[in-house]
């Protein structure tokens, strides 16, 4: 749920204005309904959920649907939805125990933080990763006194595969940020995710 919600703030950020239809239809271009599972029914669930906690501001008498309805609910960000936004962002960007789908939301919206925050989330990110991979060495090496079956150190050989891709693709972005790649909230130039970086078409 906080993918979607991350998402679908980040939706309406960019767009200023956007009712239920354009949210689905532009997370939909994105393939989210693969890589975040995020499917039509999250997508409105959040958005009546977020209106709920006055994260997004509803005007309008339809339900957002795109449908035939003169007036469909039209949804802005509040300043608490700006706050909530950026508070998931962050988590999403630092915590190494992100699932996918969060991380993913979190690198498609890490545009919209200045460049020094977002290497700075990163490198608390990339420091517990490698703290969880040296933990999961050391396990598999000193396994033999545990009494499990031999072939149970393959698990832990492919946790620690899998922890070693993340830690090498954690400090890979963080050089390229360093290194100038892609347009922050804190570079010359329109980032990704800046508050109506998209036209509504309302």
């Amino acid at each position: 749920m906080s993918a979607t919600r991350l998402l679908v703030l980040g939706v309406v950020r960019i767009h200023g204005r956007a009712n239920g239809y354009q949210v689905w239809r532009e997370l939909m271009s994105w393939g989210v309904e693969k890589w975040a599972n995020t499917k039509t029914g999250s997508v409105y669930h959040a958005l009546r959920q977020l209106t709920k906690k006055e994260m997004l501001s509803a005007t309008g008498d339809g339900d957002g649907d795109g449908g035939d309805r003169a007036e469909p609910t039209v949804y802005e960000l509040t300043e608490a939805g700006e706050t909530e936004f950026l508070r998931l962002l962050d988590d999403a960007l630092m915590r190494a125990d992100a699932k996918p789908d969060l991380l993913g939301a979190g690198v498609t919206f890490m545009c919209a933080r200045p460049r020094a925050h977002v290497v700075l989330l990163l490198g608390f990110r990339l420091r517990a990763l490698e703290a969880e991979r040296d933990n999961l060495r050391s396990m598999l090496k000193n396994s033999d006194p545990w009494g499990k079956p031999e072939h149970v150190q393959e698990l832990f050989g492919l946790w620690v595969s899998e922890v070693e891709a993340a830690v090498g693709w954690t400090r890979g972005l963080i050089e390229r940020l360093e290194a100038g790649a892609y347009t922050m909230a804190d570079d010359p130039g329109a980032e990704f995710g800046a508050p109506g970086a998209l036209p509504n078409g309302l």
